[in-house]
């Protein structure tokens, strides 16, 4: 008796998911000491710092909600214009003084609102406040947004998770020093948005100004891009808006001064919350990182069962209701920020696309969410009812979750095969042509159908020449460098690279290792060799001789 032969084969695959990268400190301090400067001028901790301002409370955080929301929004209407902005290191480094000098004049306008007598003049003083604050905070928060857009998502995930820690230690330290001398944590508030700039032009350097496509996007179709992103981020920016309400005001407010320990409790409760969220977030990363919004697929239960334990004896408790109230606040605002930053990285898509539509969206929410809360709003009883602030968050919770946009929903949103529209047609294409700009090129199934005659094409063909182009021969060294840049981006833009994958992409084309893309990407050996295995795979390569073929196979203008 013959058995049949049989053929087993085993197929080992490496894990994918990439490890995380080398973490900016600089990075982590700055956006902390971002999160912190809001949690004291546009949270609540101006009820510590500037109690006089109690009955002005409203025009300031009205105020500086509409001008932050109105603010990141045109960044990304406005895209072409917003990015001649920052065409220079020169003007990055001058925009960002601006903003932080903006911020720092909302906290000097806000003290002198409360220097003066309750009237019109206190009022236009708050409003002024309002109005500074909110434009130099979205400034500076888009110069982040562009910081983590250029990061792997491992390294996303763990600087928020980290700056989550940074921004509530002192958020409770300034709480801290103001009960003791109140003008000192007015003076650190101060100091906060200048030690802000000195990180992010730090961090600045070291991710961002030595890439070589750090600016090169993908263009998307700004309505579907915009109502995809921005349905959950309205959703959960009204829920945001509502924790934001009811974490340090109305009745929780008057049981902790009753206490009397508002600020030291104010000061644990925070950072055990920010503690709480760090560890969820960094645990949440090492096991689902691989998975499209995975941040929210652990924090949200969490979220839930924190608003849920507010309807307990235990909600009663002023320390546990402020751990609970900022635990949910955190986590919620870190998974959106992981999202906003996954998003600018994985498709390409401009940072200020990302984050001005979907932060932009969420700040307009949240706007809604705390207007609700005032006296005669739509939710006035949520701050005085934990049942009725547990029902509401659950519902907002899950309607966010619903609306979120998977791959699929976000690939279709982007425009492939086209020019990126930051590009004139003149001059941009004499800087192409001269090696110092580069463009999203058309990818090679769409090469094939017709186009108009003013686009330039990525042909399929090795040997096409198109016509008015220079031979190459005739090039000079700089024509020939923008070529083959513009080679690596129709590449990318072919197969659907990430951000750094197209980096690392161009690095493996030039001939450079595996310790030349880590110093040159501020990456880990374990972050370079899984972006190298995902190049091969999408690439469909086996070797880096196939790979610079590859390259070298594309046709471009």
């Amino acid at each position: 008796m013959k058995l049949p032969h049989i053929k087993v084969e085993v197929e080992y695959r490496e894990e994918e998911t990439g490890a995380p990268g080398k973490a900016s400190p600089a990075l982590i301090v700055g956006f902390g000491l971002h999160w912190a400067w809001v949690y004291l001028f546009m949270f609540n901790g101006q009820y510590i710092l500037f109690p006089e301002a109690d009955s002005m409370q409203l025009p300031p955080s009205a105020t500086s909600g509409i001008f932050h929301a109105v603010a990141l929004l045109l960044y990304a209407v406005f895209l072409k214009q917003a990015r001649q902005l920052f065409d220079t290191p020169e003007h990055i480094r001058r925009n960002r003084v601006i903003a932080a000098g903006l911020v720092a004049c909302a906290t000097l306008l806000c003290m002198a609102g409360n220097a003066v007598p309750t009237g019109p003049l206190a009022a236009l003083l708050f409003v002024a406040a309002g109005i500074t604050s909110g434009v130099g905070s979205a400034m500076l928060l888009m110069s982040f947004g562009v910081s983590f857009s250029v990061c792997d998502l491992p390294t996303i995930a763990l600087c928020t998770a980290l700056s989550i820690v940074v921004s509530a230690l002192v958020f409770a330290l300034t709480l801290i020093v103001s009960s003791v001398v109140a003008p000192v944590g007015a003076l650190l508030c101060l100091v906060l948005p200048f030690a802000e700039l000195l990180c992010l032009n730090k961090c600045s350097a070291d991710l961002v100004d030595k890439l070589e496509f750090a600016f090169l996007t993908m263009p998307v179709r700004t309505a579907s891009f915009a109502a995809r992103l921005g349905v959950p981020s309205i959703i959960f920016g009204v829920l945001l808006g509502i924790l934001r309400c009811c974490a340090l005001t109305g009745p929780l407010l008057d049981v902790l001064l009753s206490e009397g320990s508002a600020e030291n409790t104010f000061a644990f409760s925070t950072f055990a919350a920010s503690l709480f969220a760090c560890a969820a977030l960094i645990m949440t990363m090492l096991t689902l990182r691989k998975s499209r919004n995975f941040a929210f697929r652990v924090l949200v239960p969490l979220i839930a069962v924190l608003l849920v334990t507010l309807c307990t004896p235990y909600g009663t408790d002023g320390t546990f209701r402020c751990f609970a109230l900022f635990g949910t606040y955190f986590m919620l605002e870190a998974c959106l920020w992981v999202m906003y930053a996954d998003i600018a990285q994985s498709y390409r898509v401009s940072a200020f696309t990302a984050f001005g539509f979907g932060h932009g969206l969420l700040s307009a929410g949240s706007l809604a969410g705390f207007l609700m809360l005032q006296p005669g709003g739509l939710l006035e009883a949520v701050s005085a009812e934990p049942m009725m602030l547990a029902l509401v968050g659950l519902i907002a919770l899950t309607l966010g979750v619903a609306t979120l946009p998977n791959g699929a929903e976000m690939r279709s949103t982007l425009i492939r095969g086209r020019f990126c529209p930051l590009l004139d047609d003149q001059t941009d294409l004499e800087e192409l042509m001269s090696g110092e700009g580069a463009a999203s090129e058309p990818s090679i199934e769409e090469a094939i159908a017709p186009m108009p005659s003013d686009k330039p094409t990525v042909s399929s063909a090795p040997n096409a020449i198109p016509e008015g182009s220079i031979p190459a021969a005739q090039e000079s060294p700089e024509q020939k460098a923008g070529r083959f840049k513009r080679k690596c981006a129709a590449v990318a833009d072919t197969f659907l690279l990430s951000r750094k994958e197209t980096e690392v992409l161009f690095l493996l084309a030039k001939g450079r290792n595996s310790a030349a893309i880590q110093e040159a990407l501020y990456i880990s050996a374990g972050t370079a060799n899984t972006h190298m295995r995902h190049i091969y795979r999408k690439l469909d390569v086996h070797s880096r001789h196939e790979l610079i073929d590859l390259v070298e196979s594309m046709v471009v203008d």
